[in-house]
């Protein structure tokens, strides 16, 4: 099962080079109540901008490389 990070890191990965909300969705497998909960939630933070489709901002950016950093700690075997 996907936690709350893993939704949004994937939502941030999908819009790098600008997605719109059906692609962003379906790349995601959520239906359009939570895709549209979770835009909702990452405009408000600023990790996602809305022009003509939705892009992650420098903040999203910070936010994926540091969430893909520690999900290599969290699933590497010493």
């Amino acid at each position: 099962m996907r936690s709350s990070f893993d939704i949004i890191a994937e939502i941030l990965d999908s819009a790098k080079n600008g997605a719109k909300k059906t692609r962003i969705m379906y790349s995601c497998g959520l239906s359009y109540r939570f895709v549209q909960k979770y835009l909702d939630l990452l405009l408000e933070t600023g990790l996602l901008s809305l022009g003509s489709s939705y892009q992650t901002t420098e903040k999203g950016m910070g936010f994926l490389q540091k969430y893909q950093k520690i999900d290599l700690l969290l699933n590497t075997r010493c």
